[in-house]
């Protein structure tokens, strides 16, 4: 229901404007042709709640990755192993494919192949590359607007506190004089043991996986299928091309062994009676 702004004279010849006030119709709580809708519904949500998502967040694995501080690398590593899984699948449908000519399924699981083992090489080296930059133009940065500190500042706590850590390490383990098996904690861990700030760490671990999706989702949905997948058609045509003049070169050989065979089983009675044997 809308109401219209009106403009109502006074005893001063002056107007009063009024704002039109919108109103909404409600919409039915209870409806016979909505109801068996939201029933559905309820009980889909309520059954994702119950056996999927509760048990995933109850779960040790889950509790295991909360408590990583490079969580980021296990996202990595994630995706990966998601498209080997996918591809996988994608490279047997193909070859077991009976419609389509043999060469052709051999150069397409080649290239699916070679597309998968190149993007993530390149995912892994570009997220290896990033982990630096990130951490200091992204991280560092949001960490220390939301400790409403200087990056430098911030910069020298992590420091102090990454001296203290390899000090206690030093102490507990004097055996590794090389500090081999000693890790450097990072920003994430200075946040939780170092000044107890859960709920930022948290926010800057989530800032790690939001890096991890962006460059491997970019370079498998995007880098990957634009640049790798022409090298590998045409890796995968080579050593198909090189597979049938194989095959081919095989079928010579072979073709002139058997007329050599003809010819010598066709001559072999003509010499015998020649030599009158």
């Amino acid at each position: 229901m809308i109401t219209l702004n009106t403009s109502i004279p006074n005893y001063n010849n002056r107007y009063k404007n009024y704002n039109p006030s919108f109103n909404g119709g409600s919409v039915p709580k209870q409806s016979a042709f909505l109801n068996p809708f939201k029933k559905s519904f309820d009980k889909l949500t309520d059954g994702i709640a119950k056996y999927y998502y509760g048990p995933l967040m109850s779960s040790k694995v889950t509790n295991w990755l909360f408590h990583r501080n490079d969580i980021g690398r296990i996202v990595d590593h994630m995706q990966a192993l998601g498209s080997y899984v996918i591809s996988g699948m994608y490279m047997t449908q193909t070859l077991r494919n009976k419609d389509m000519d043999e060469d052709r399924k051999i150069t397409l699981a080649i290239n699916q192949g070679l597309t998968l083992v190149a993007s993530t090489a390149i995912a892994y080296l570009v997220s290896e590359r990033l982990v630096g930059p990130w951490n200091k133009h992204v991280s560092m940065k949001y960490a220390a607007n939301k400790l409403e500190t200087t990056t430098e500042k911030l910069a020298q706590n992590l420091k102090k506190h990454q001296e203290e850590i390899k000090k206690l390490y030093m102490d507990k383990h004097p055996e590794d004089a090389d500090l081999k098996k000693f890790k450097k904690p990072n920003l994430v861990h200075y946040l939780e043991e170092g000044i107890g700030n859960f709920d930022l760490a948290k926010k800057l671990k989530g800032l790690d996986v939001l890096k991890s999706l962006l460059i491997f989702g970019s370079v498998y949905r995007f880098f990957g299928p634009v640049a790798v997948t022409p090298v590998a058609t045409w890796l995968g045509n080579m050593i198909t091309g090189a597979n049938k003049k194989q095959a081919q070169q095989a079928k010579k050989t072979e073709a002139s062994a058997q007329a050599v065979n003809d010819f010598a089983n066709i001559a072999r009675p003509q010499l015998a009676k020649f030599l009158g044997k």
